[in-house]
């Protein structure tokens, strides 16, 4: 197996200084937990190094889908100096979590750097898909920020060609109740029939979700790279529920995942391993799920007290809602087939989809919640961590078992002391475990 220029990089640190060792941990095991010990031995940052510069690119990428026009929002990370391993460059492709966008890649809402310029700095070669409806086009100098728009008035913005936002007409709120998330949610929003946002959100389905990544990707990474690339997907928390289906459309050479969703049938099977069998019979469909200041408490739990309400003011630069995620996410399948039937019913469906029937809609739709023939035979590397509020050790280990006859070799790890999020602390811990297993040949084939 070749040696990465990261691993060279740490090398000629330690002959240089004099260390006695390369690794203070070890790269963890199959179900076994990384000790707070270790945790804090990786915490030192004395293993991987910064090896690179990096510059940053952003693209707006416009594509039809269900008859309708989207733009797929995409950022890449170019590192000077990239990271090979076994000859070939070493690329993340990522989606963001339900709250956020690609934005909390690049900086933690600590105002500190997140895990896709932290990898950049290492030579990894980071693609962050921002989902699309999640980017404010509206926002000055392309940020995508949201801070300008109540948070009880957000609503997802599907084009960079949309000149002004959604009136309060468009659409109606009300109190969220129960909802599959444990998160909880206040307020869901709904569009009004008639409206361009209702048209918009019925042609969002998770079909329409994954052509964006699918688009976004291709822009930025063309066969002719990645056919020498080893590339790996990570979607975080409600991303990896559409990273999967990805996989059908550009086949990647693993899952690199930190608190990632399965396929949400999976997840739905380790729903039920704790006695909620519901999730099927939530009402989703063309819903917009509001996550407000109780949603980021449930989050943050163990923060420091200080900083939460400055940390606070820049989460609402992030959408701080999610949309068909849900459905496609919790396995919501009544309102996975009510998406369908409300496209088939568009008038703004082309003719050709209208003839291929509804039967074709609805098994595409619910294609995106199940585990692909384009998963077998892939390594995925699984973690999460001891205090992760959503993903319980019992919930995750169902979901393996449910995905083990649709993968390759599928290890599941937990980390001591850290919660569900990327924040700069967890940045520093996953960084150093991903790019090690990378070094020591989990995905090679």
């Amino acid at each position: 197996m070749g040696v990465s220029t990261v691993g060279k990089a740490w090398l000629m640190v330690s002959l240089m200084t004099g260390a006695a060792h390369a690794f203070a941990w070890n790269l963890p095991a199959d179900k076994s937990t990384v000790p707070e010990k270790e945790v804090e031995e990786i915490l030192a940052g004395r293993d991987f190094p910064e090896t690179s510069g990096f510059t940053k690119r952003l693209e707006y990428v416009d594509y039809k889908s269900n008859g309708v026009t989207f733009t797929q929002v995409v950022m890449r990370l170019d590192p000077d100096k990239p990271l090979l391993h076994d000859g070939r460059k070493v690329v993340l492709a990522a989606t963001e979590e339900g709250s956020s966008s690609a934005n909390g890649f690049i900086v933690t809402d600590e105002g500190k750097e997140g895990i896709g310029v932290w990898l950049a700095k290492r030579g990894v070669t980071f693609i962050a898909l921002n989902r699309i409806g999640r980017w404010n086009f509206l926002a000055p100098d392309r940020t995508g920020s949201w801070e300008s728009i109540p948070l009880n008035e957000r609503m997802p913005i599907f084009s960079q060609h949309q000149t002004s936002y959604w009136s309060k007409d468009d659409f109606t709120m009300q109190p969220a109740g129960k909802t599959s998330s444990s998160s909880g949610s206040e307020y869901v929003r709904f569009p009004k029939p008639g409206t361009e946002l209702y048209k918009e959100i019925v042609a969002a389905t998770p079909v329409a979700m994954v052509d964006g990544l699918e688009a976004g990707l291709r822009k930025v990474l063309p066969d002719s790279e990645r056919k020498h690339a080893l590339l790996l997907y990570w979607g975080f928390s409600t991303g990896g529920a559409l990273m999967w289906p990805l996989a059908e459309r550009i086949r990647p050479d693993g899952y690199l995942n930190w608190g990632s969703s399965p396929p949400g049938v999976a997840y739905y099977y380790g729903s039920t391993v704790g006695g909620r069998w519901d999730w099927p019979y939530e009402k989703s469909a063309l819903r917009v799920r509001g996550r407000g200041r109780a949603d980021f408490e449930f989050y943050n739990t163990h923060a420091d007290p200080q900083d939460k309400d400055a940390r606070w003011q820049r989460d609402l630069r992030e959408p701080r809602f999610k949309a068909v995620e849900d459905a496609v996410m919790f396995y919501n399948a009544g309102s996975l087939a009510e998406d369908a039937m409300r496209l088939y019913s568009a008038d703004f469906l082309p003719a050709e989809q209208k003839k291929a029937g509804f039967n074709k809609i609805l098994t595409d739709i619910m294609a995106t919640s199940m585990p692909g023939p384009a998963l077998h035979g892939l390594p995925v590397w699984d973690m999460n961590g001891t205090l992760d509020e959503v993903y319980s050790p019992q919930a995750m280990e169902a979901a393996r078992v449910m995905m083990q006859p649709y993968v390759g070799k599928h290890v599941l790890i937990r980390v001591e002391g850290l919660n569900h999020s990327i924040v700069n602390r967890q940045v520093r811990v996953i960084g150093p475990i991903w790019l090690r297993a990378i070094e020591n040949g989990y995905f090679d084939s």
